[in-house]
């Protein structure tokens, strides 16, 4: 929730111009200062394509990540652990962290120059995704053992 409601919030600071938003004309840099105080909250470049290709999609993005991320604990607090719904989670997360950070990060190449911090976050994804299709692997042969116990039964 935090990610979506900052996304929220930067995208009407940004684009109503309110008073929670200082530009820096030299820089063409922005603050966007924490609700109703004078604290710096975010900071980038006054760009459209940067604000709308890396900055705001960004939020939107994590915020779908901790979702993914809290069905997959989810999974293990479960009376069940093997079950057809955990395995799915696990494959939706696994398929989401290949796909969705690669994307982004040759849209924003194509758009822009991407910094050398966001290769590094995109190969932290890769692992996460191929841990957690390893652990969906295993799920899965669960599963599989699962099924042919209850038939036993």
């Amino acid at each position: 929730m935090i990610y979506f409601i900052t996304f929220v919030y930067a995208l009407i600071s940004l684009e109503g111009k309110s008073a929670s938003v200082l530009l820096h004309d030299a820089n063409s840099q922005f603050i966007i200062y924490l609700p109703f105080t004078h604290i710096p909250f975010l900071l980038g470049f006054y760009n459209p394509i940067y604000i709308w290709v890396e900055f705001l999609p960004l939020f939107i993005l994590y915020a779908f990540f901790f979702v993914l991320l809290s069905y997959v604990f989810g999974v293990f607090t479960q009376e069940r652990l093997f079950t057809h719904r955990g395995y799915h989670y696990l494959r939706v997360f696994y398929l989401a962290n290949f796909t969705l950070p690669v994307i982004m990060l040759f849209l924003t190449e194509l758009l822009s120059e991407a910094s050398f911090d966001a290769w590094g976050i995109v190969g932290l994804h890769l692992l996460l995704g191929i841990f957690i299709f390893f652990m969906a692997a295993i799920f899965k042969q669960g599963l599989k053992l699962q099924d042919e116990q209850d038939l036993i039964f």
